[in-house]
C-alpha cells in the first residue's frame, strides 16, 4: 500500500513536469496582470517553436449581476505534433478541446476548464 502511494505521488510529479512553465512568473499575481503575462509566455512558447497565441476576452459575471470584464490567457499547442490545445494564466495550464482558430469556442472552454461556470464569454480575439 505504501509502495502505490508514493507511485502514485511520483507519477503526479512527473506528469505535471512536462507542461511548459511560464518564465516571467513573477507578474502573475500582479493585479490586472493577466495581459502581460499572456504576452511573456506567448513569447517564451513561441521561442521554443510552439504555436502559441495572446487571447484576450470579455465576460459578464452572472454572480455580480452580469457586471462585464475581460481577461487574457495564452492559447498553446503542446506537444508538438500531438494536436493538444491548453490555455494558460496564474491559475495554471489548462487542456481543452476546441479549435484553435474559433477564440470564441477557446475562450469559453478556457472559463469552463477553470471551472468558472459562472462567467458567460461575450467576445474573443486573438491579439498578435
Amino acid at each position: 500500500m505504501k509502495n502505490l502511494f508514493f507511485s502514485v505521488i511520483i507519477f503526479t510529479l512527473t506528469a505535471c513536469s512536462n507542461i511548459p512553465k511560464n518564465p516571467e512568473t513573477w507578474m502573475e499575481l500582479k493585479k490586472n496582470a493577466c495581459l502581460p503575462t499572456a504576452i511573456a509566455f506567448k513569447q517564451g512558447l513561441n521561442r521554443q517553436e510552439v504555436w502559441a497565441k495572446v487571447l484576450r476576452y470579455t465576460y459578464a459575471d452572472k454572480n455580480k449581476g452580469g457586471k462585464t470584464s475581460g481577461h487574457a490567457v495564452t492559447a498553446y499547442m503542446y506537444p508538438a505534433g500531438k494536436n493538444q490545445l491548453w490555455t494558460y494564466d496564474y491559475l495554471g495550464s489548462y487542456k481543452i478541446k476546441a479549435y484553435k482558430d474559433q477564440p470564441w469556442q477557446v475562450a469559453r472552454e478556457s472559463v469552463r476548464a477553470r471551472g468558472q461556470w459562472h462567467l458567460s464569454v461575450e467576445t474573443a480575439e486573438y491579439l498578435d
